[in-house]
């Protein structure tokens, strides 16, 4: 029986015949159910066997490219709509952006162009500083105490401690790294000279002893700028504090003096508190020798007393005894030598 009810199925399926031939089997209720369990598992083979999947590829290839085109299609449009206003703002946001963008090199060119010019400056300063040739400053204090600190009306215990040493007025003479002698009166109205020549650093009152040193450095304590650590004498040596301690800065202002010589100026500002020095150097320099004309000195340490600030102005550069930066040339013969 189920042998003849598949092939009619089969049959009528394949459309072998119109319809389905009669039966000697006719369809009962016992047999319904196995009918239907056969037509639905022959409807799944018949569906399997006449599936396409090189068709069905290409349809699916079909709906997305007219997906795609409509996509495009409607960039276009709203590409075509896009106002003016708004391409010209994207126009000039790129133009300043870029004019910003120079701008922005052109001037970290010119400060690196600055700073290697100022540096330069200083080399040209410290090689003429080192030249044998003698050079006579004058000094001259800024200001001795602030204002309302003066020590006839500072508050008791807290008066600076005067220095007996009078700076302002004094006279300093310098011939190349190492020699020099600065004269300069005490407040008890003695002058005290002190100096060195190359070999021996030396210092006397006109009342006292010479006292002679070999160590070079030993009685600067008076000359202007020395205990701040930014000695005058020898600023070579302090070359790397400078630089490492002090942003150089070459000014645009230019000068000459009554001579006709055409000065430059070079300054340096402090980086940090932390550093012993003066807040601010300037140096007016000759633009072709790189000669020290005048040295300012602002913002000096105050703790021990002495000067806010202090000038040191050229007077003169004529050559002096060859034997002058020895301690023989200030004194009468005889005086009593004492060496330390």
């Amino acid at each position: 029986m189920k042998d003849s009810i598949g092939d009619h199925l089969t049959n009528w399926l394949d459309d072998v015949g119109p319809e389905l031939p009669s039966s000697h089997e006719p369809i009962t209720e016992d047999n319904s159910e196995e009918i239907g369990d056969a037509l639905l598992v022959h409807g799944l083979l018949s569906d399997l066997g006449h599936r396409n999947a090189e068709r069905e590829q290409r349809s699916l290839q079909r709906v997305m490219e007219r997906i795609e085109s409509n996509s495009e299609t409607t960039s276009l449009v709203d590409r075509s709509i896009e106002p003016k206003a708004s391409r010209r703002f994207a126009i000039v946001t790129y133009t300043l952006t870029v004019a910003a963008s120079i701008a922005m090199i052109s001037a970290f060119l010119m400060s690196q162009h600055d700073a290697s010019a100022a540096h330069a400056s200083l080399e040209k300063i410290i090689v003429a500083s080192k030249t044998p040739l003698d050079r006579t400053y004058r000094v001259q204090v800024l200001d001795e105490h602030s204002p309302g600190q003066r020590p006839g009306n500072s508050p008791r215990g807290s008066r600076r401690r005067v220095s007996e040493e009078q700076i302002d007025g004094a006279t300093l003479y310098v011939r190349g790294a190492n020699q020099y002698v600065l004269t300069l009166k005490l407040r008890s109205g003695h002058e005290r000279t002190s100096g060195c020549d190359g070999k021996f650093s030396w210092a006397f009152r006109e009342d006292g002893p010479v006292h002679v040193s070999t160590d070079l450095t030993r009685f600067r304590g008076g000359v202007p700028g020395h205990q701040q650590e930014i000695p005058f004498l020898n600023i070579h040596s302090h070359l790397a504090q400078l630089q490492n301690d002090y942003e150089v800065e070459l000014s645009d202002t230019r000068t000459t003096t009554s001579n006709g010589v055409a000065l430059m100026q070079l300054m340096g500002h402090r980086k940090s508190n932390d550093v012993r020095g003066p807040k601010q150097i300037v140096i007016w320099f000759a633009a072709s020798t790189g000669t020290v004309h005048t040295m300012q000195l602002d913002g000096l340490p105050r703790g021990r007393g002495g000067p806010k600030g202090v000038i040191l102005d050229l007077q003169d550069q004529s050559d002096l005894p060859s034997d002058f930066y020895s301690h023989d040339a200030h004194h009468e013969p005889g005086k009593r030598i004492k060496h330390e």
